[in-house]
């Protein structure tokens, strides 16, 4: 009977110990028995699952990782392996690829955070950082039955699950996968996977039929920011200059081809690293500036959306205020962490709202045309953001953002702002950002918000916009900016 695990993690549940090890040689595995509540592919035959992962075990380049209680009952597994050399995947003898082949808790053992463990500790090996680890999930394989779940939250929870754990969805013309719009693939890139081994992953998503040749103008298809990651520099310009609008472009005298002005400076920067999904994107009146005329941040969802991570829109030629770092030069995160409150009064009395170093040049709907054009090509029907402050709710509102997180408390600010409200009790002079009337307009309440009269921090919602398509949420019903 095997004892405690000389490397892995021990799980604590009401029903005991339970160990988690990776890399079990088949010798050990032989000590062991399967649960009863495992092996729904072999109609509940636990003596079949022990013989499936004593083959793989024996595999080169087999791993299973198996959760056992202390009396040598295997109470869930995960088993990784090299694919099939009959299947896509496994030609050329598979370098560089591996199949998530089964994942499975016992019955009698779910709801205890297992298959989260067994994950974790599968992919705490550094080594798999260079590879691509596949996974095909078939709708029926799935434990509908004892789970009590329809085909769709059951893939949503998987999806869940797999995500935490590094895996995206991908779209593929595998017959398997495409018998049932449920049916899933998924991917996890390694962050050391060369990108010669994803183009050849890329390729190898679609056999039957060429993939698609969306364009974005001319440009390559790709279906995720990471893929135009991985393209050469001259592609990847190609695609995200089509992020920025024509009168940026205009203003600063900036071709958009070449990304330069008239004196062959490059005033254009693309920060997109090959191992990220992530993409910030830079664009200044003079090389050296110290800040953006225009810069977006798009991060890519656990879900494999677009998020507009940030966003700023200035005017160079307009008055800086130094909202952004504090008396003694420190930085001030625009005014999140700590502040500067001598220069956010003269912002704020020059019209300006909370985090805004100088008036903007009103581009934000162009900036959200251009994003939806990219998340439609990407095909991803929406498009994710989080408000810093409460006026860029308000603003995102107007151009059809709803919520997934924060309206309630969106709605119950502006209740506390009417006449007998809390918030508007406290609007009483005792400071510049809190003067009787700042209730009216947009920026007033911001500016009383960020100095603090919620009580509380400023909790940022999570919002979403459905491509084409306006919620028609106004949490601050015919307001005034």
């Amino acid at each position: 009977m095997p004892g405690p695990p000389k490397a892995g993690e021990v799980v604590q549940s009401p029903k005991g110990s339970i160990f988690i090890r990776a890399y079990l040689h088949p010798a050990e595995l032989e000590g062991l028995r399967g649960g009863e509540g495992l092996g729904l592919r072999f109609r509940y035959r636990p003596e079949k699952v022990k013989d499936m992962l004593l083959r793989v075990a024996r595999l080169d380049g087999g791993d299973v990782i198996s959760a056992y209680t202390q009396e040598g009952t295997i109470v869930g597994y995960l088993v990784l392996h090299p694919p099939d050399p009959r299947d896509r995947w496994g030609e050329q003898g598979g370098k560089g690829f591996l199949e998530l082949g089964a994942l499975e808790v016992d019955r009698n053992w779910r709801r205890m955070g297992l298959a989260k463990a067994l994950l974790e500790l599968a992919f705490a090996d550094q080594a798999l950082e260079e590879k691509i680890i596949i996974l095909a999930e078939v709708s029926g394989n799935w434990d509908l039955e004892g789970t009590g779940l329809s085909k769709r939250e059951y893939r949503h929870i998987l999806l869940r699950l797999l995500h935490r754990a590094g895996f995206s969805e991908f779209p593929t013309d595998d017959p398997e996968i495409t018998l049932d719009p449920q049916n899933l693939f998924m991917a996890r890139i390694g962050s050391r996977v060369t990108p010669p081994l994803y183009h050849q992953f890329r390729s190898l998503l679609r056999r039957d039929a060429p993939i698609a040749v969306a364009r974005m103008g001319d440009a390559p298809k790709a279906s995720s920011i990471r893929e135009i990651n991985c393209l050469p520099e001259g592609g990847r310009a190609q695609i995200y200059r089509r992020l920025i609008p024509q009168e940026v472009f205009d203003k600063l005298g900036i071709d958009p081809k070449s990304l330069m002005d008239s004196e062959g400076n490059r005033l254009v920067n693309f920060i997109c690293h090959e191992d990220k999904g992530f993409v910030r994107i830079e664009v200044r009146r003079r090389p050296d500036d110290r800040d953006c005329v225009y810069l977006l941040k798009l991060d890519t969802t656990p879900f494999s959306y677009v998020e507009i991570a940030f966003v700023i829109i200035t005017d160079p030629f307009a008055e800086r205020f130094e909202i952004d770092v504090d008396e003694e030069g420190q930085d001030t995160l625009l005014g999140t962490v700590r502040r500067n409150l001598r220069e956010e009064e003269r912002a704020m009395r020059a019209g300006l709202a909370p985090g805004q170093v100088r008036k903007g040049l009103r581009l934000f709907r162009r900036t959200i045309a251009l994003v939806e054009e990219f998340s439609t090509w990407l095909g991803r029907e929406l498009v994710f953001i989080e408000p810093l402050f409460y006026h860029n709710a308000i603003i995102y509102e107007k151009y059809g953002f709803g919520y997934v997180v924060g309206k309630e408390r969106m709605e119950e600010i502006h209740r506390e702002f009417a006449p007998g409200g809390t918030l508007y009790k406290r609007l009483d002079g005792s400071t510049p950002f809190r003067q009787p009337g700042a209730e009216r307009t947009v920026r007033g309440r911001s500016w009383a918000i960020h100095d603090g009269i919620l009580g509380e921090p400023w909790k940022i919602p999570r919002m979403h916009k459905r491509i084409g398509e306006h919620f028609g949420i106004s949490t601050f019903p015919g307001f005034v900016y």
